[in-house]
């Protein structure tokens, strides 16, 4: 299996700093009774981070992150997907879409002096029942609807009528006029948050003169599965159940999503069963190693982790590759680990046994003295999307630190890392700050080890020592390769700093300005700009503003 690049986020070890591995002395200082502190971070936000270790038990609570390739970017919400296979969009948390078009088509015969002036879209917005579809955005403003009708300057030209995606719909989406082609009662669209938007045009009238401005919705999408809220589940209490999505409640938490997604979606078939998958992996309730996601949800309700946006799930898509985007809007990843589908996370750690050369076994011992200078990134420039700036993806102000530049010789090395699923500027900058952390850490230690450490598992923390390669570090477990036959198991660390959680969890971010909005109809004034129209002559125009043709 390749060794593919950490998408989740470690710093170095303190004591590999000479070998500019680590941290350097600047950003740590050394406190009363062997504790680490982070310097300009206070004794008590250290202490609030460190207390998230007591949520998580030493199983679980996972440690430097395997080597996996980062899937790119996927999709684009604020512009309008078509195409006759379109991938199906599923939306977490809070975001604008544009929407997946599914139907367009005009009718309406000759209405006064216009042919056709009825125009009709039907938009996917995502699968699975939301929460709710709140705002309706024209050309970045909000406008204002009462029932389906559109008011202030859209009144009588836009109209929305939506769903949620309730398992089954009651009715179909309806357009404001009846006549609509190709369309009925039996297209009810169930399981999917949808709309119909209906545009009435007239040739008397300058509504959508300069054209359908981009236009879109913000929701709160698919509601989630949380065992901790399901009475039937160890530990739980509460309504949820894993096999009823009408169970579910809305949360933004990532692991509750990364879980959800595991799980699939379903769509119910004529007697209510869930046969049909519509996104999501498929995994089953027996698969989740539920000690590791319970710790990773508990950790994101403590650090805010949310996610918020779509992935999209179609021919050629990865499924495990938008487990993984999910996962790293809370700095983490899905792995296998005994059968079982599991997670590491950011958090702190407890060694829980000490190895040393007398747990060694026979085989090759590797100790890397450090990553190569190239790999080696001080700098990096968190992405993520901004509300603010009409949904884009927006830079905010670059992680750095000076001691990193330092040791690489005053080369200051940036690169930008995008946070998909991200809308929160604060959020991306802790995300990155464990990105870079990442990129001084040491990884790739491995020894051969004997029977006793036979059960050890991924992401368990250990203090190893070896003197004579100078180890003397808490690490976790990156990789296990076991042998039956020699009953040993050859491990591969990574160093892992406890003090780096709070210097990373300090963080904030910057937004750039927002864009100044044009108001609603601005655009359409533009355009008609110098032409008027009179029912007997026809269209005037300025000649200052060039030649026009009526046809």
């Amino acid at each position: 299996m390749k060794t593919l690049r950490t998408i989740a986020i470690v710093a170095g070890a303190v004591a590999l700093v000479a070998t500019g591995v680590g941290l350097a002395a600047g950003a740590f200082a050394p406190a009363i009774a062997g504790a680490t502190t982070v310097a300009g971070v206070s004794t008590t936000t250290i202490a609030t981070v460190a207390s998230v270790a007591s949520v998580v038990s030493a199983a679980a609570s996972i440690g430097a992150q395997m080597l996996q390739k980062k899937p790119g970017m996927q999709g684009a919400v604020n512009t309008v997907q078509i195409g006759n296979n379109n991938p199906i969009p599923y939306g977490m948390g809070r975001c604008f879409t544009a929407g997946s078009q599914l139907h367009d088509t005009a009718w309406g015969g000759k209405v006064g002096k216009t042919k056709n002036p009825y125009l009709a879209k039907v938009m996917i917005f995502s699968a699975s029942t939301a929460m709710a579809i709140d705002t309706v955005l024209v050309d970045w403003n909000v406008i204002g609807f009462s029932g389906n009708s559109a008011l202030g300057y859209y009144n009588s030209w836009l109209y929305l009528d939506r769903q949620l995606g309730l398992r089954p719909e009651p009715t179909a989406l309806t357009a404001p006029w009846g006549g609509m082609p190709d369309w009925g009662a039996s297209y009810k669209l169930s399981n999917y948050a949808a709309g119909l938007f209906g545009y009435r045009f007239d040739k008397d009238n300058k509504r959508w003169a300069n054209g359908i401005p981009v236009h879109g919705v913000v929701g709160r999408w698919s509601k989630v599965y949380d065992w901790r809220e399901d009475s039937t589940f160890p530990g739980g209490s509460g309504a949820h159940r894993w096999g009823d999505e009408d169970s579910f409640a809305y949360d933004t938490n990532v692991a509750l999503h990364a879980v959800t997604y595991a799980r699939g979606r379903f769509a119910l078939d004529a007697e209510g069963n869930q046969t049909v998958r519509l996104v999501g992996c498929g995994y089953s309730q027996d698969e989740i190693d539920w000690p590791a996601w319970n710790a990773f949800a508990n950790v994101c309700d403590a650090n805010g982790w949310a996610v918020n946006g779509f992935v999209y799930d179609g021919p050629g898509i990865s499924q495990w590759d938008n487990l993984k985007r999910i996962c790293a809007a809370g700095a983490a990843i899905p792995v296998w680990t005994g059968g079982m589908l599991s997670v590491r996370f950011q958090s702190p750690k407890v060694a829980l046994d000490t190895i040393t050369i007398d747990d060694f076994a026979e085989g090759e011992y590797v100790s890397p003295g450090m990553r190569t200078w190239k790999d080696r990134i001080n700098t990096m420039v968190p992405k993520y999307r901004s509300e603010a700036n009409k949904w884009e993806y927006v830079q905010s102000d670059a992680i750095s630190f000076e001691e990193y530049i330092a040791l690489d010789d005053g080369d200051p090395k940036e690169e930008e890392y995008l946070c998909e699923l991200v809308t929160n500027k604060d959020q991306a900058a802790k995300l990155t700050a464990y990105e870079l952390f990442n990129r001084r850490e040491l990884t790739g230690i491995t020894r051969p080890l004997k029977p006793r450490l036979w059960h050890m598992r991924l992401g368990e923390a250990y203090q190893l020592v070896d003197p004579d390669d100078g180890l003397n570090h808490l690490v976790v477990v990156a990789a296990i390769s076991k042998d039956i036959a020699s009953a040993s198991v050859t491990v591969t660390f990574e160093t892992e700093t406890t003090a780096k959680h709070a210097l990373a969890l300090s963080q904030s971010g910057t937004a750039p300005p927002p864009p100044t909005l044009v108001p609603p109809g601005d655009g359409d004034d533009t355009a008609w700009d110098g032409i008027t129209f009179d029912a007997t002559t026809g269209f005037t125009f300025d000649s200052t503003i060039g030649t026009f043709d009526e046809t």
